[in-house]
């Protein structure tokens, strides 16, 4: 019988090009839920966001982003009783929402390159959305990243011009994002 002589398979083409194949070809589904947005981060109290110099109040911040100024609306939940504490726990940082700045199709689509080249798009306007909210039968039309995390937001105003805006929020939030979502484009195990 003839003994074939084996190469170290660790040295091998053939060893290398699966393990790549796994790395670059399979999306990360263990992402880690974001933080927060630079330094607001979910959690913080009112008076450890009103400590911040960005933040003028515990409700308004001011963040130079794309070359403007940008303000910045905090939503906190609700005050929350911890077990075996007789006082409430204060309210903690939820969301965070940026204004964005008056709608155009240009900025819609930057801001949109902008998050794709950094989250993953996970619910995504379909044309039966996009068709409800031209005509009028909503106020807002919402695009998800990392599963609904992040929250690109074209709003209808009071007089009809639109506007976009950025959301951050906890993980909370955005699970109740996705639930009132259906055009979800992937979904993590």
């Amino acid at each position: 019988m003839k003994q074939r002589s084996f190469a170290n398979p660790v040295g091998s083409y053939w060893f290398y090009l699966p393990c790549i194949m796994l790395v670059f070809c399979f999306p990360t589904y263990a992402a880690e839920p974001l933080d927060g947005f630079r330094d607001l981060k979910f959690g913080m109290t009112q008076q450890e966001v009103k400590a911040l110099k960005t933040c003028s109040t515990s409700h308004e911040c001011l963040y130079e982003l794309s070359n403007k100024i940008r303000y910045i609306h905090l939503t906190y939940d609700k005050d929350t009783m911890t077990p075996g504490s007789n006082s409430p726990e204060p309210p903690r940082l939820a969301k965070i929402t940026i204004d964005m700045g008056q709608y155009s199709d240009a900025w819609h689509q930057q801001l949109q390159i902008i998050l794709g080249n950094s989250y993953r798009l996970t619910q995504d306007y379909t044309d039966e959305t996009m068709n409800a909210f031209l005509a009028k039968k909503f106020e807002e039309l919402n695009a998800g990243y990392e599963d609904g995390q992040i929250v690109l937001k074209v709003a209808r105003r009071q007089f009809g011009n639109l506007t976009l805006k950025v959301v951050y929020q906890n993980t909370t939030l955005a699970e109740e994002f996705i639930r009132k979502t259906h055009t979800p484009l992937s979904t993590t195990p």
